[in-house]
This record gives C-alpha cells, structure tokens and sequence, in this order.
C-alpha cells in the first residue's frame, strides 16, 4: 500500500518534517498496518489459497517489526546524518519495497475475479491512496516510492483478471478515479492546513507582541517611577519651604500632577504583571470591615474634590476572610476614584455583603455614584484597557481608561467579577465580587 507512509507525522504537512522524525511516526504506526493486514486477510478467506494469506501476513509481520527498523537504521538514518535529502532517498527506497509487499496481496485478491474480493481490493486502494497523499504528498520521494505500485495495481489487476475488454476499462478508471480523489483530498488537506499554520503563526506573533508590550511597559513603568518620586519629593519640599508664597501654589500643583501620573504608571504596571502572569496573591487572613475603614480615611479627600459626600455602609457583619485584602482594596478604590472622576455635586456610595452564590461564599461590594452616567452601548466596553466612555465629559476627564480594566482582572484572579449598571444622566452602580475562599494563585 506504501502504508510505510500511513503515519507520516503532523509536523510534515510543510515538508518540515526529518527523516528521522517519519521514521519515528512510520513506527508508531506498524501495529495498525499490521492489523489492518490481518484483517484483509479475514475477509478473502476462501477467494486464495488459506496459506497464502498467512504467508503474505507473515511476511507483513516480519517486514513491519524486523527488516523495514533494520533497513532504515543501516540505510536511512546514518545517510539522514549526512543529507536530510539523501536520507528521505533511501527511505523511499525502503518504503517502496514494503509498498510492493503490501500491495501483492490485494492485487492477488482483484485477480480472483470474485465480486465480493474485488471490493475489499478497492476498499484496501482507496483507503492505501487516501494516506498516502494525506501524509506523503510534501515529498515527492515518499510519494512516488507508495504511488508507483498502487498505480500498477489500479492498472495491472483489472488487466490480468479479464484481458484487453470493457470490464477491465472499467475497473482502470474506476480504480484510476480513486486514486485521483485520493491525490484531491490529499491537497485540500495540504491547503487546510497550511492555512492554519499561518493563523497559527499569526496568533503567535500577536501574542509575542502583546508579552512583548507588557513587558516594556513594567520596564517603563518602574523607570518612570524613580524621576517622579523625585519630582513629588522636591516639590514637597519647596512647598513646605515656600509656603504662604505664590511658589508653594506652584509646588503643590506640581505634586498633584505628578501623583496622578504616578498612579497611572502604578495602574499599567499592575496590568503588564497581570498580563504576563507576575502578580501573585497574598492570602491573609483578616477582617474584612478594614477595607472599608481604610476606603472611609483614603477616598474622602478624592471624593470631596467634586464637592461630593462619601457614604460607606456599615461593614461589622461582613466577618473575616483570607483573601489578599490589598488587592481588593485596590479594586474597590479604583471604583471609588472612578465615581468620583464622573460625578459633582452628588453621593458616592459604598456598601458591602458577603452572600451564598452557587454553594460558595462571596465578599460583594457596590459602589453607587449619582454622576453622569454611561451608555448603555458604552457599558460593554469600560472594562477594556484605555477605553473611555464615549461621552463628551468623560472624554475631557483625567485618566487613560486603565482603572476598570485593572478592577476586572484583579476581581477575576480573586475568583470574582465586576458588573456595570446604569442610565445615562443618572449615575451608575459598579458591583464586584470575589470567592470569600480564594486561595492564592497565579493569573495566566
């Protein structure tokens, strides 16, 4: 059948493939073949001789788990060491000769002239020629060592078993048209898969470039910081040097300005370790009414810039957990800050619960602002990296859309998620849960 090239590897399909990895695959194969062998044998039971069919399978045997290794390991492998092409010459040499052998027997049963022994021999040419352009056609040594004697059966049979004649026509082009719908699968399947190999290539390459940026960011981010505290550190200090004097309003603004773009950096260098797997938890064990103590002390000033009231709920009945409370306060502030940006003259609210979803424990926090509102085309996309609301006052508000995204990553590796709802001009309400039982782990 030229089945030495019925598992020709995957890794192939290019003509990438070495001699020494087809050798390999062509091995992995031998109880397949040889089976398939026995079972050809099976069903012609009757059409030969019974002792022909145990010598051909005998021979099978002894050719498959003997002669064709030893061949391969004198001939193909030591010239593969010198030339991969003279390498796949000599294989195909020693495929051909096992080619030979196992295409005898099936042209033996066609020449019967048996109806039913005749459809195992075109079942046996089709199947042999449907592997062979499948997993042989990227060389055209390997190709030509199985197609030169199923074509001389696919001619020679229908010849020897009726003459010159319109049977024998017949079977040639029957067998013929196999063969060429075999070589048709064959190159559909080459194109199939060359092109998932460039979708594959390209998938590969676009997440390279994704690491690629992550990882430039968490380098940028951490040069960036050492400037800025400095800048925050001198402008602290001509502030309190120059304070009660026009310079000190300079100096605190220059602080200001400064924090905030430090926070931003904070925020992307968060995002390329949760991208690229280097943020891990820290599980503590702890209560959990202290994130909201220390939301009440840190968010107040951020929250009353917009001349806004900072609402916290009561947080005794929330219990203890261990959970990376850093890593939730972070969250939870980040939906505090981003309240705040988007609303004046209004109410930021904070409450938490802890809730039974799915047979699980789960820490709940809301934040309800009475700001401006998101859209509702809007609401899907908030939580995507530099993404802003598509409002004329978000658009002219600080920040780089990075806070949210931040939020949803940091809420999905503590086990949990953030949900958006609101109407437009009457503000929103951000809700985050986490697993009350997350154990540490890294994101990937």
């Amino acid at each position: 059948m030229g089945y030495d090239s019925l598992s020709l590897g995957r890794s192939a399909h290019f003509g990438s493939q070495t001699v020494e990895q087809v050798a390999k695959n062509v091995g992995r194969a031998t109880w397949p073949r040889v089976g398939f062998s026995a079972f050809v044998v099976a069903l012609s039971l009757g059409a030969l001789p019974v002792w022909m069919g145990i010598a051909w399978l005998i021979a099978i045997v002894g050719w498959d788990l003997a002669l064709r290794p030893a061949l391969e390991n004198i001939l193909a492998l030591p010239a593969a060491q010198r030339s991969q092409h003279e390498g796949f010459r000599w294989f195909a040499t020693i495929n051909f000769i096992g080619s030979l052998l196992y295409t005898s027997y099936p042209a033996a049963i066609w020449t019967t002239g048996d109806p039913a022994c005749m459809v195992v021999a075109t079942a046996w040419l089709c199947g042999a020629a449907n592997h062979l352009f499948v997993y042989a056609s990227t060389n055209r040594w390997l190709l030509l060592s199985g197609a030169i004697p199923l074509s001389a059966m696919a001619i020679g049979a229908p010849f020897a078993t009726t003459g010159v004649s319109t049977e024998s026509a017949i079977g040639i082009a029957a067998l013929g048209a196999l063969m060429l719908a075999a070589g048709m699968f064959g190159f559909d399947r080459h194109a199939l898969m060359e092109n998932i190999a460039k979708h594959e290539a390209a998938r590969l390459a676009a997440e390279q470039a994704n690491a690629a940026k992550s990882q430039f960011l968490a380098t940028m981010s951490h040069e960036l910081r050492t400037p800025l505290n400095a800048v925050i550190g001198y402008a602290e200090l001509i502030e309190e040097e120059a304070e009660g004097k026009p310079m000190a309003e300079d100096a605190g603004k220059i602080r200001i300005a400064a924090r905030q773009l430090l926070g931003v950096i904070d925020v992307i260098l968060d995002l390329s370790k949760l991208e690229t797997g280097g943020i891990e938890l820290q599980s503590e064990h702890g209560a959990v009414s202290a994130i909201l103590e220390q939301l009440r002390e840190a968010a107040a000033p951020l929250v009353a810039a917009g001349n806004n009231t900072l609402i916290i709920g009561d947080g005794s009945a929330l219990g203890d957990a261990e959970i990376d409370h850093g890593r939730l306060y972070q969250a939870v502030f980040q939906l505090v800050a981003n309240a705040a940006k988007f609303t004046r003259n209004g109410a930021v609210t904070v409450s938490a619960a802890r809730e039974n979803r799915d047979g699980r424990q789960h820490l709940v926090f809301t934040v309800a602002d009475s700001g401006i509102g998101i859209a509702a085309a809007d609401q899907a996309r908030i939580f995507e990296p530099f993404v802003q609301a598509d409002i004329g006052a978000a658009r002219t508000a600080e920040g780089a859309g990075l806070g949210l995204a931040l939020v949803r990553r940091l809420a999905r590796l503590m086990g949990g998620d953030v949900s958006c709802q609101s109407t437009q001009g009457a503000g929103s309400t951000f809700t985050l849960w986490i697993d009350a039982g997350t154990e540490p782990r890294t994101i990937s």
